[in-house]
């Protein structure tokens, strides 16, 4: 009889059927967050914030495991840290190419926004890669230190386009986008760009680009050499950054933690990280 079951669903699956769809992802959830000592020290604590990996705001779409973007995590992780008072500090530790604007920017905000409340400083760490929307979050720091092998900087907003219509002509394909307006389709990849639709996508990087470069100019102490170097969009070493005044120091996690237990008058404190249940806790250069 067994037999004849598994048979007949083995069939039903082969002829395209489905007896039950099945999202388990609304079944599942993440683990809660746990405290993890990385350094023991004091009653007082420095809270290690971590932006790792490509920032987003949620995750993407899995139907099996549950995932979370870089601002559902740090809303978790200030959630938890909001509840405890005697977080005195925190070392912002960062390993990211950068990602959305607008979840850089979120990240960057939820960070200024703890700190202001909590009247605590912030140190930025740039362990890896710091570019693009990942430095936009490392301004959120009062200070910023960065190992000697990380990349820093890449200032700049990018809005990625191709064009399919060489293609589409040598293989007898018609563009019949139908639009509303005239330039309903700009930056549709199935004709070329005119130079009004270069202009008006120009014209909204160039927006969001000037906003950034304001805020590194508000947040950073550059002059107007550094300004003119850096607005280049260019990616440098810890030391070129040093020297156009993007960081502070060029050092490690022991450099940092001492700059911001003498800004919290928090010396000798016990550094925490938090972490989901089943995720790594190691030392400070760990990824969960």
């Amino acid at each position: 009889m067994k037999k004849i079951i598994v048979l007949t669903l083995i069939s039903a699956i082969i002829q395209g059927c489905a007896f039950v769809s099945m999202d388990l992802k609304g079944l599942m959830s993440l683990p809660p967050l746990e405290e993890k000592k990385i350094l023991h020290g004091s009653r007082d604590k420095i809270l290690v914030l971590e932006v790792l990996g490509p920032i987003t705001i949620t995750s993407g779409e899995s139907r099996f495991l549950p995932s979370e973007g870089t601002l559902e995590r740090l809303d978790a992780v200030l959630a938890k840290a909001r509840k405890d008072s005697s977080i005195k500090g925190i070392i912002l530790k960062i390993d990211s190419p950068g990602g959305g604007l607008t979840a850089s920017d979120l990240v960057y905000r939820e960070i200024m926004e703890f700190k202001k409340s909590r009247g605590i400083p912030v140190v930025s760490v740039i362990v890896g890669e710091g570019t693009s929307g990942a430095y936009m979050a490392a301004l959120a720091g009062d200070k910023i230190v960065a190992l000697p092998s990380s990349i820093v900087g890449n200032i700049g907003v990018l809005l990625p386009s191709v064009s399919l219509a060489g293609l589409m002509d040598k293989l007898g394909i018609k563009n019949q986008t139908i639009t509303s307006g005239r330039f309903k389709d700009t930056g549709n990849p199935l004709r070329n760009m005119t130079d009004k639709d270069r202009d008006i996508l120009r014209s909204i990087v160039m927006d969001f680009y000037n906003n950034f470069l304001k805020r590194v100019e508000h947040r950073r102490p550059l002059t107007k050499h550094d300004i003119e170097v850096v607005k280049d969009g260019r990616v440098m070493t810890a030391s070129q950054a040093l020297k156009y005044h993007l960081i502070d120091e060029v050092g490690y996690f022991n450099d940092a933690l001492d700059m911001v237990e003498n800004m919290a008058n928090a010396k000798g404190a016990t550094v925490v990280v938090y972490r989901r249940s089943g995720e790594k806790t190691g030392g400070f250069y760990s990824w969960p």
